[in-house]
């Protein structure tokens, strides 16, 4: 949590990673390049992003600060089946806050990965996919504890930086 951080938000998602060179590729083959999964959380200082939107600046100093993106250890894609299949969930001090199914993402994950190479050329990257409902607060020395069922979990205590 950054000290400039009055509201810090969890998100869980589910971490794309791409292990091979990809550009314009269409949906059909996006998957081929597909390496592995990650379980992510993009922590967001909420009260910096609402005042970046009022002053029409970008958001770099609500998303990108350090530790803002912790993610799980990586699973090989042979580990997962279907990736569309997957339950992720995030509880805070043991209280399930965030519990959602990769089925229910608005968009699929070749879908993504097409769009997105159509506007950057990709290698190695990884993609945040979004989050299902329940986006809410932490505090210094809240547990974050957030898995995909039978893939990975992480677990770990909110801390106030210094700077």
């Amino acid at each position: 949590m950054p000290a400039y951080c009055q509201n810090l938000h969890h998100e869980v998602e589910l971490g794309v990673l791409l292990g091979r060179r990809v550009q314009a590729v269409p949906e059909a083959a996006a998957m081929d390049y597909v390496a592995g999964y990650a379980l992510c959380l993009d922590m967001t200082a909420r009260d910096v992003q609402e005042e970046c939107k009022k002053k029409g600046l970008p958001w770099t100093l609500a998303k990108s600060f350090t530790a803002s993106c912790p993610v799980s250890a990586f699973v090989p894609k042979e580990k997962v089946p279907d990736p569309h299949a997957l339950r992720l969930w995030l509880k805070v001090n043991g209280e399930l806050r965030q519990e959602g199914k990769t089925s229910s993402m608005i968009f699929s994950i070749p879908y993504i990965i097409s769009y997105v190479s159509k506007i950057v050329t990709l290698e190695g990257d990884l993609i945040l996919t979004g989050t299902p409902k329940g986006v809410g607060p932490v505090k210094e020395n809240d547990e974050i504890e957030a898995g995909i069922d039978g893939v990975v979990s992480m677990k770990f205590k909110v801390k106030k930086s210094e700077y």
